[in-house]
């Protein structure tokens, strides 16, 4: 459910033009009578032509109404990365589509991806498929919401469907999302919130571009709606959810989206896995390790469904920079290249260009990518912590106290609000506040990091509940302490394990690890508790002792 905005590409404004394409803005009907709002860019040149078609369906408006002219002979302005040139330029037919209640659009927009919402796109695929330009082969893609919606329309076999590539995505909305480790993420769901009321108010909305407010006057219309009247119309009557108010009681899989809502477990690819088990489609699916919960996504879908091709990278969001807490002074920035984009689509719907590996994976600290038809493997290194703020390889005495200060924070550029179109930006985590903190000896070795790693610990508190959260440094030699990952957990007294998110880091000789511990991440994270301060007791007991599994390779 990630937002999703490259550069605006506008008239005048954008990269050189590619081939010539004609636009036609038309209302699709579905099955239950709504249409959706739908933009058809064809390739000028192969008029007469049949072609296969890759389909994108929005949450953030298909396209946009300028307030000057449109760009003749390109793609209309989106707020997207300009995929739909990069797709005509290699002769395919591009079909974007608001999602029902949203953009142009007739319906209602309750919740995100709900049943009828994926229903829909198997009607678009009848569309598509029925058309004269098409030549019967279709491709789902998008970053994002546009990602998980292309993903999701593999849960309904259809013939035309051939390839799925989806981007930036979670695969369980609870826990990579809305509520990790069953403590809820205030910021995102609050702002994005707002963002989609003002889209389906068709108001330009705070989280695209400012500078580019004053060229668009909101959604485009379709074709037989010139004066917009029809529009008008459609966004006054309709129903506008509150996103913020139906998830803040969200915690565990089976809480309903909203009042009489559905389980929000269920509003995800991870309550579609029967249905994507036996889809026939190629699909590839890539994430990035430091963009909120995407590489879980990846893994995850690995594990329960028929994958092609998976790519797990070190992108931002939108996948246009590096967002490696070891990138500072690196020259390379590694982002996505669309290209890569086109060749998948080349691969599956043209039966063209070379092959590639099944897995990707970037290498934090090595600033490298590493490939291979599985997943590397590794064995489990297990850290104890002790008393006076080591984290050694055998066991020892441990007993201490944290008072949670909730004014404790990672700040406002991480991984969790990566989707808000903000940096991910941990800086130099030497100093942090509200942490107790255990850092091995300098490393005799290199140490090279794949999976998720694991905290283990006996915790007595003085009250019913807290949060604790999790942090894994890595301390270079001059004391630079760069983040690599986190967990997040609800906890009581007793034996506690906090799973982190997945990472891959090699890092050389001399280096340290270091395990911080919270009791709040004030501006992202609920707090827990609500209101009474908290003491959280950290004892060396339990099968595994107070300690930090490393997944090694």
């Amino acid at each position: 459910m990630r937002l999703l905005l490259g550069l605006v590409v506008l008239w005048g404004m954008g990269c050189a033009a590619g081939r010539s394409v004609t636009v036609r803005s038309v209302g699709v009907p579905m099955e239950d009578g709504v249409r959706l709002a739908v933009d058809v860019i064809l390739p000028s040149e192969t008029e007469g032509a049949r072609v296969p078609a890759v389909l994108l369906q929005t949450r953030y408006w298909r396209s946009f109404a300028l307030r000057i002219p449109d760009p003749k002979g390109q793609p209309p302005p989106a707020p997207r990365e300009d995929i739909a040139q990069k797709l005509t330029d290699a002769g395919y037919a591009v079909v974007v589509a608001d999602v029902r209640g949203t953009g142009a659009s007739q319906g209602r927009w309750e919740r995100p991806f709900s049943r009828q919402e994926v229903a829909d796109s198997s009607a678009l695929l009848d569309f598509i498929a029925a058309q004269p330009w098409s030549n019967g082969k279709v491709g789902t893609y998008g970053v994002s919401y546009e990602g998980s919606t292309a993903l999701l329309t593999a849960t309904h076999p259809h013939p035309a469907l051939k390839a799925v590539l989806a981007r930036q995505v979670e695969w369980d909305l609870l826990d990579e999302l809305l509520a990790p480790g069953g403590v809820r993420n205030v910021t995102f769901p609050e702002d994005w919130g707002r963002a989609v009321a003002a889209l389906d108010r068709n108001q330009y909305p705070d989280f695209f571009p400012q500078m580019f407010r004053w060229l668009i006057r909101g959604v485009r219309p379709l074709d037989d709606d010139s004066g917009g009247v029809t529009l008008s119309a459609l966004v006054t009557a309709r129903s506008v959810a509150n996103v913020a108010s139906d998830v803040a009681t969200i915690r565990r899989p089976e809480d309903p989206f909203g009042v009489g809502g559905p389980p929000v477990a269920s509003l995800c690819p991870a309550g579609h896995v029967d249905e994507l088990r036996n889809t026939t489609a190629a699909v590839a699916i890539w994430g990035s390790w430091w963009d909120a919960a995407t590489a879980d996504a990846v893994l995850r879908a690995v594990d329960a469904m028929p994958i092609r091709e998976a790519m797990i990278g070190p992108w931002n969001h939108e996948g246009t920079a590096n967002a490696s807490p070891f990138a500072r002074g690196n020259s390379r920035d590694p982002t996505v290249a669309l290209e890569d984009v086109v060749a998948y689509f080349d691969r599956h719907l043209k039966g063209s260009g070379s092959s590639t590996s099944r897995f990707r994976w970037f290498v934090g600290g090595a600033e490298a990518w590493d490939a291979g038809e599985s997943w590397p493997r590794t064995r489990e290194a297990r850290l104890h912590l002790v008393d006076g703020g080591g984290l050694l390889g055998s066991s020892g005495a441990l007993r201490e106290i944290l008072d949670v200060d909730f004014r404790a924070s990672s700040g406002s550029t991480n991984r969790w609000v990566a989707g808000l179109l903000r940096p991910v930006d941990y800086g130099d985590r030497r100093q942090v506040r509200g942490t107790r903190a255990w850092s091995t000896a300098p490393s005799a070795e290199p140490v090279s990091i794949f999976g998720a790693p694991t905290w283990d610990c006996v915790v007595e508190l003085d009250g019913p509940e807290a949060a604790l959260h999790v942090y894994l440094d890595a301390v270079e030699a001059d004391g630079s302490t760069r983040y690599v990952t986190e967990g997040v957990a609800r906890v009581s007294s007793g034996v506690v394990t906090v799973r982190m998110r997945p990472v891959a880091v090699s890092l050389g000789t001399g280096a340290r690890l270091r395990v911080a511990v919270a009791g709040a991440d004030a501006g992202n994270f609920e707090r827990v508790p609500a209101e009474a301060a908290r003491r959280i007791t950290f004892t060396s007991g339990g099968a595994r002792g107070c300690s930090l599994g490393i997944p090694v390779r």
